[in-house]
């Protein structure tokens, strides 16, 4: 019976769930229409968890404190499409609500699970119900029942890796385009899939948590993404993700022109280091927004890119 959680643990817990995520991510990818039909969610949050993991093999921190810090800090690098950002955006927050701890029990878990939600929807101009941040405040929200109903640490484990599929499947109820397709959010059920892992390495498990969960991976339904590829719920066909290393970044300034790029844009992190999203319509605004230092920073900042164009 686990009665608390230590940096080791932490970390091998992250691990195992960052592998467990990559062996299921085309059957997240085959669920993605929301909020772009790229097909891409799975491989997205496999990517931006396998930084984390390669980092947390590294260094090996002793500390759940540490363990977190360094999470956090290798997610906002690796971060991956909406997904990957919003993943790091989780940690961000449980990182910070566990920053002197040297290990953690149900409370704390249930009071760093909050933080997390809180940096989530903090960051999501227009957050969307039915989708990973659903299943994400659903999740916490479980963990806050636990808490108040005393359970144990492995107790309330178990019920938030449960909850958080209960949460996954109401989905399509919440959000029509997924109810249009026939399928749950597939960011959610990532979300689902790596507290399922994460939490079964934690209590020494080797499949999944609850036999009773397995419907919700059997039986998810599934689209083909050509099928949808004329889906017209964006207009912005290129992702763009920026690192920005700057001690004098304009955050509201940021944030208030961010949109004027195009939609599904996220910024965050803290000075001076900064991940940037944004899907726009034109390539070129992406040289826009590259050269845009004045918006960005008082002084010099340094830029890097990626793009991809989404369909």
């Amino acid at each position: 019976m686990r009665e608390s959680i230590d940096g080791a643990s932490f970390a091998q817990a992250m691990i195992h769930a960052a592998a467990s995520l990559n062996l299921q991510k085309q059957q997240i990818n085959e669920l993605n229409v929301f909020p772009v039909p790229d097909g891409d969610t799975g491989t997205n949050m496999s990517l931006t968890l396998g930084t984390a993991a390669a980092e947390l093999r590294k260094k090996q921190p002793r500390t759940v404190g540490e363990a977190a810090a360094t999470n956090a800090s290798a997610l906002l690098r690796g971060a991956r499409g909406n997904s990957g950002v919003i993943l790091s955006l989780l940690f961000r927050g449980f990182a910070k609500a566990v920053k002197d701890k040297d290990t953690i029990d149900g409370r704390d878990l249930a009071i760093a699970l909050d933080f997390g939600v809180a940096a989530a929807y903090k960051a999501v101009m227009k957050p969307a119900e039915g989708t990973i941040l659903t299943v994400l405040r659903d999740s916490a929200a479980a963990a806050k029942h636990a808490r108040k109903k005393k359970m144990g640490c492995d107790e309330a484990l178990a019920y938030v890796v449960e909850e958080a599929y209960a949460s996954v499947q109401r989905t399509p109820d919440l959000l029509p385009v997924l109810k249009e397709n026939g399928v749950v959010d597939a960011g959610g059920f990532g979300l689902a899939i790596f507290f399922d892992a994460f939490v079964s390495a934690l209590l020494g498990k080797e499949g999944p948590m609850v036999d009773e969960l397995a419907f919700a991976r059997g039986t998810a339904p599934k689209v083909e993404i050509e099928q949808i590829n004329d889906w017209e719920g964006s207009a912005y066909r290129y992702c763009t993700e920026f690192l920005v290393h700057s001690d004098t970044v304009d955050v509201d300034a940021a944030k208030d022109f961010l949109p004027t790029m195009g939609d599904c844009d996220l910024m965050v992190g803290m000075h001076p280091n900064f991940k940037v999203h944004v899907h726009s319509i034109h390539l070129r605004q992406v040289t826009e927004f590259s050269s845009a230092k004045a918006v960005l920073t008082t002084a010099s900042a340094t830029i890097s890119a990626r793009t991809r164009y989404l369909s």
